[in-house]
């Protein structure tokens, strides 16, 4: 690697532009492209994927203790693309019901502002931020990946006592660090052709992924729940107590991991051994995935025992048809 930029420590660290280059053995090296990333991320003019205007506002709304819904219909009125998807949604088998809806006032009624501020984000989400050519399939596990575990955190809040006021926006945005990485190395790859390939990469973007999270969810203003979760979601215990939200999270994420919904593709009977998938399951089975050290803390703060586990698995393995 040519080296770019200031190491941590040394002056005029963090003050310019920082570029990601590449060569065959810098993807052997961990070390040194987690020091890129983290430099490319840190930079002053690295900014994330933006949010849609409309989410964004919206998000801003849901936060006041009183709403009126004629100001949440304007906001909509303004992206025509996601009002029609939020009307696609509300007219699904999911949520239709004997009146079928026909207005985004209706839309709102039934949903209701969390839950439509919820699936504004996850719509905004797929359109803005689980977007990569370089990188399509992995974004597509990403996105569903990301929604399954939003689904499950509402369900282990169902269960436990938690305040499930921003569950589902916490497990939709748990690692949209991982997005936010890719996209970064895709856009800052300097002359080389094609970004690096993601089997050689993928430990140092797995180590990077919560503070790139967290850099993101400062950058979008979210507020310090959610950016604690996005940097915490490993590990739940923060200055050594636990954070419900992330605990979560925690659980939420390792029930669509087992349910199929994870990052990294399973192995299929009847694959070929050289095949990509195989060599990813065998290479980056951790991936994503929490300590059972960490997954303990999270069940001991929900107290969350065996049996509890195995009755949030199972509900959670009928919402495959709520997923976008």
């Amino acid at each position: 690697m040519r080296r770019q930029g200031k190491k941590k420590g040394e002056e005029g660290y963090g003050q310019g532009r920082a570029a990601i280059a590449f060569d065959d053995d810098v993807l052997l090296d961990e070390e040194a492209l987690v020091e890129a990333l983290l430099t490319a991320l840190e930079a002053p003019d690295y900014r994330p994927p933006t949010l849609p205007a409309v989410a964004v506002e919206l998000l801003e709304l849901s936060r006041q203790p009183e709403v009126d819904f004629e100001d949440v219909v304007r906001l909509l009125e303004q992206d025509s693309l996601i009002a029609g998807r939020v009307l696609n949604v509300a007219r699904s088998p999911i949520y239709a019901r004997a009146v079928e809806i026909t207005s985004l006032h209706e839309a709102l009624s039934r949903f209701g502002l969390r839950t439509l501020r919820d699936l504004v984000l996850e719509i905004s989400m797929n359109m803005k931020v689980f977007k990569s050519s370089d990188y399509a399939e992995t974004m597509d596990l990403l996105r569903r990946h990301s929604a399954m575990t939003a689904h499950v955190c509402k369900v282990v809040c169902n269960h436990a006592d938690v305040d499930g006021e921003y569950a589902f926006m916490a497990g939709l945005l748990h690692d949209v660090g991982i997005a936010g990485t890719l996209l970064a190395l895709s856009e800052r790859r300097g002359s080389r052709a094609a970004p690096p390939d993601l089997i050689a990469i993928w430990p140092a973007v797995d180590r990077v992924h919560p503070r790139a999270g967290q850099l993101m969810a400062e950058h979008w203003g979210l507020s310090e729940d959610l950016q604690w979760v996005l940097s915490a979601h490993h590990r739940v215990l923060v200055k050594g107590e636990p954070h419900r939200l992330s605990a979560t999270v925690c659980i939420a994420d390792h029930v669509a991991q087992e349910l199929g919904y994870g990052l990294v593709p399973k192995a299929k009977e009847g694959d070929d051994e050289d095949d990509l998938r195989l060599d990813c399951v065998r290479s980056h089975t951790n991936v994503d995935a929490s300590s059972p050290r960490t997954l303990e803390h999270a069940r001991e703060a929900l107290g969350i025992d065996d049996a509890l586990l195995e009755r949030i698995v199972a509900e959670a393995g009928g919402l495959d048809g709520t997923l976008q």
